[in-house]
């Protein structure tokens, strides 16, 4: 049996399922970045706006095809509710699996067939989705599960400084002596450490997350 895409509100679990697939998707991500050449830093994963085009044919049944597409365009309009944030319903497209969840930003609606009586019985609509991100997705997008800071050594170092300066955390230092196989914590900075980049694992704790003197 052929899966159908579908659009999924996330609210109200509603379904609202397609009349024929769509032909072709496209599911983008930019990275974005800061800075130039040696000096590029990460900011973050956006995932680009998903635009979809749907194809609806009332016409075996002679009834009026906005019955249909009329469920897609009442996502444009803002939910009823008391948050200050007022926007439309996050919706999920899914097709075998959800593929992308987000909120409708634009809707052209082509209809290109009528009935006698001028009742439209085929319509095109393309539709754009723009991403939206649970708190979580919105922390991963960052890198905050997965970029470590690097502390470059000098000689007025010392571990529990560097920890309260990277993690806010003064108590963090065996962590980051663990991390980097520091054996003898309390004699350092050795010689030999000096000028030493030390990779600091991200606890996401909330504390002071500077990149130091890296």
């Amino acid at each position: 049996m052929l899966e159908m895409a579908k659009i999924v509100v996330q609210n109200t679990r509603e379904e609202i399922p397609v009349m024929y697939n769509p032909t072709e998707l496209c599911l983008n991500k930019t990275v974005m970045v800061q800075g130039e050449g040696a000096n590029i830093q990460f900011q973050r994963v956006n995932n680009d706006d998903l635009t979809v085009s749907l194809f609806f044919d009332t016409y075996e049944s002679k009834t009026d095809v906005r019955s249909i597409t009329n469920k897609i365009v009442a996502l444009t309009v803002p939910s009823v509710g008391t948050n200050v944030r007022k926007e439309p319903p996050v919706v999920v497209f899914t097709w075998a699996g959800p593929l992308f969840t987000g909120i409708i930003v634009k809707l052209d609606q082509k209809f290109t067939m009528f009935l006698s009586s001028g009742i439209p019985v085929r319509a095109e609509l393309t539709v754009t989705f723009k991403s939206v991100l649970t708190e979580e997705e919105d922390l991963q997008s960052r890198g905050y599960f997965n970029c470590r800071q690097l502390w470059q050594v000098k000689e007025s170092d010392r571990l529990y400084l560097i920890a309260q300066d990277t993690l806010g955390d003064a108590t963090q230092w065996r962590l980051i002596a663990s991390y980097n196989d520091i054996y003898d914590p309390l004699n350092f900075p050795q010689r030999k450490d000096i000028g030493r980049k030390l990779v600091i694992p991200d606890t996401h704790a909330g504390g002071s997350n500077g990149a130091g003197n890296a």
